[in-house]
């Protein structure tokens, strides 16, 4: 079986980290295809929060109805519970779930799930 994931990032590095961990998986016989780019048949959205604008992604993504139901999960670099948006100043977590997304970690929380978090 084939995990199609979307993943919105300009971090060149955690990108890398995303390929190299499906291909990884490839060799223990698990199928990752990585896209750029939301369409049809997406089993997951791994979104990047570092770009404040991704919020606005997130917002329009849970609009669309084959992506209600869809897992997103959101990363960012730093641990703080804090997140600039566009000059409001910084607010919690619970702006990244109020939009839609269902799990938010940091990037090297991710790393250490990353392989989990591909496959399943």
């Amino acid at each position: 079986m084939t995990r199609r994931i979307v993943l919105l990032t300009n971090d060149i590095e955690f990108e890398n980290f995303i390929k190299i961990s499906a291909l990884t998986l490839t060799k223990l016989n698990y199928q990752v295809d990585i896209f750029k780019e939301i369409g049809n048949d997406i089993d997951l959205v791994i979104i990047d929060f570092d770009n404040p604008e991704n919020l606005e992604v997130l917002k329009s993504i849970r609009k669309i109805s084959e992506f209600q139901n869809k897992k997103i999960i959101g990363v960012i670099s730093n641990g703080s519970e804090t997140f600039p948006i566009r000059g409001l100043g910084t607010s919690s977590y619970e702006i990244f779930f109020e939009s839609g997304c269902d799990s938010i970690m940091t990037k090297k929380e991710f790393e250490v799930a990353g392989n989990n978090i591909l496959m399943y």
